[in-house]
């Protein structure tokens, strides 16, 4: 009785590791296929020709209407003065000074 016991216990755990090491294969593959963030954000306003602000990529801040843009594009930006976050300062990373 106890013997039974003791293999159905080993029995479920052994279930348990193959299920927790699916899950992590099928979160590690997940993790692989998202693509790199951008480098550089631009943030439109609600008129999508207006651009209101500069972002790194990695910014918090970006609000919804946001597109990616290369580092050229992300300092000519800058150079036609629009903002910088305030809170991410890509003016900083992009070597601009104030």
């Amino acid at each position: 009785m106890v013997e039974q016991q003791a293999a159905a216990s080993l029995q479920q755990l052994d279930r348990w590791i193959a299920d927790e090491e699916r899950r992590e294969t099928e979160r590690r593959q997940r993790e692989e296929r998202q693509p790199s963030p951008p480098e550089w954000l631009l943030e439109r306003g609600l008129n999508k020709s207006n651009v209101v602000a500069v972002h790194t990529g990695a910014c918090w801040d970006t609000g919804k209407r946001h597109v990616p843009v290369s580092r050229e594009q992300a300092r000519n930006a800058l150079c036609q003065r629009v903002p910088a976050c305030s809170r991410c300062r890509p003016d900083t990373a992009l070597g601009f000074l104030d």
